[in-house]
């Protein structure tokens, strides 16, 4: 069972919002997890095809971050790793354009890798996870050869640009907690964590440890700690995130319009915070301000997870001919 479903509403509804929370926070993990759990609960419910094109999204996304990923590892000289970074990708999606890209470098790195074999067979080999240890990892799309380390880097690069570069590099004991929180291993998580209370920057062990508080079910320990890492620093914008979300999810809606408006004020992930912000709008029953923010969003970067929630919402007020405007114009594509 999905750690989703521990903590919170277990509706169709509420997952594809989590889902779409995470999608737009690029965390694609977490989101494709939220999209599978709420595609189980939907079966023939009029939110199967929307979940199931969501998984798709979610995973089209990270098989372009692992591309991204393989080159980087190339250009490093590491073909071993960039190789696995392509097989990745091509599990992930049947989009031909990044499959055809990731066979065509698949041969051209396969060949260069063929004049370092042993040295590339060695990187890879199980004796090579034995010093820094296998980081846990998702038995369907993760190769369980990659190092701890390795795996780590891996999965910061969903982070925000700048917070993706304070999390490198920030040791063994941080990346196993980070990684333990991702496979829904929380108190290992927290112990590790703990570790390494005097490593890390203090705001980012906040973040997490409010972060792993709330998936734990501890709001209210989950919010202190959350209001003590933007204390600490006014433009982590996870801790922002966060913090905006565990009061929604708590059902403190104007409190967490408070969070949404200082985020937008100081922009501060301004273009999730007006998502969440149309999201309340909607939770309250004020559709016509809901409506109003998501088709402002349409002129933005967020113009499809906007357009997705506007379709829906259309469509429950009795306005399919609106609904399907927006439908033509913007969703009847595929995302790339």
């Amino acid at each position: 069972m999905s750690f989703i479903s521990k903590w919170f509403s277990k509706s169709p509804a509420d997952l594809l919002t989590k889902g779409d929370n995470c999608l737009e926070s690029e965390s694609f993990f977490d989101a494709r997890t939220y999209y599978e759990d709420g595609l189980l609960r939907s079966a023939g419910g009029e939110l199967e095809a929307v979940f199931r094109e969501r998984i798709a999204t979610a995973n089209l996304r990270l098989a372009e971050r692992n591309l991204f990923e393989a080159e980087f590892a190339h250009s490093h000289g590491d073909f071993t790793k960039a190789i696995d970074h392509l097989e990745l990708a091509k599990t992930l999606t049947s989009d031909p354009v990044i499959r055809n890209k990731a066979d065509l470098l698949l041969q051209k790195y396969g060949e260069k890798e063929g004049h370092h074999e042993e040295p590339q067979a060695a990187a890879s080999s199980c004796s090579s996870c034995s010093s820094s240890g296998c980081a846990p990892s998702d038995a369907e799309n993760l190769d369980h050869s990659l190092p701890l380390l390795e795996y780590y880097e891996l999965l910061i690069q969903q982070l925000p640009t700048e917070q993706c570069q304070r999390y490198a590099g920030l040791g063994e004991d941080f990346a196993f907690a980070f990684i333990a929180a991702s496979q829904d291993e929380h108190l290992e998580a927290l112990a590790a964590l703990e570790r390494c209370i005097d490593s890390v920057p203090r705001d980012i062990y906040c973040y997490e440890k409010g972060k792993l508080l709330h998936r734990l079910g501890n709001d209210s320990e989950a919010e202190l700690q959350l209001g003590a890492a933007i204390q600490l620093n006014g433009r982590n914008e996870l801790a922002w995130l966060n913090l905006a979300l565990v009061l929604r999810e708590s059902n403190r809606l104007q409190d967490a319009m408070t969070v949404i408006e200082t985020m937008i004020c100081e922009q501060i992930m301004s273009g999730e915070a007006l998502l969440m912000r149309a999201d309340i709008f909607e939770m309250t029953g004020d559709h016509e301000s809901a409506v109003n923010q998501y088709v402002e969003l349409l002129q933005t970067a967020f113009a499809r997870p906007a357009a997705e929630k506007l379709y829906i919402i259309l469509q429950e007020l009795g306005r399919p001919n609106d609904a399907a405007v927006i439908f033509k114009k913007y969703l009847n594509k595929s995302c790339h």
